[in-house]
């Protein structure tokens, strides 16, 4: 078998790709809500296999949402922004 009939191989099954039901009834007519922020949030400043990101922030100070409380540090490293307006209690390692 030449690689074109590989690469093509079973295509005519899928062609439309795969539609499983949706069951959207239970909730098509409910009320969207915002849920409110949990009184408190830890954020690893470790994230991943990557060099931890460094705080930019100090305990006590107030942050609002959207400001970088974390800066990128190194080889796949990344920035950390303040998920809610709020007081930073506490940094360190978990």
């Amino acid at each position: 078998m030449d690689l074109m009939k590989l690469l093509h191989f079973g295509r005519a099954t899928f062609s439309h790709g795969i539609h499983p039901p949706e069951y959207k009834e239970p909730t098509n007519n409910a009320v969207i809500r915002r849920l409110p922020f949990a009184p408190e949030m830890i954020l690893p400043l470790s994230q991943h296999f990557g060099k931890p990101s460094l705080p930019i922030v100090h305990e006590g100070q107030e942050v609002v949402r959207g400001e970088p409380i974390a800066k990128a540090d190194g080889f796949m490293s990344v920035p950390l922004h303040a998920p809610a307006t709020g007081i930073i209690k506490k940094i360190g390692l978990m």
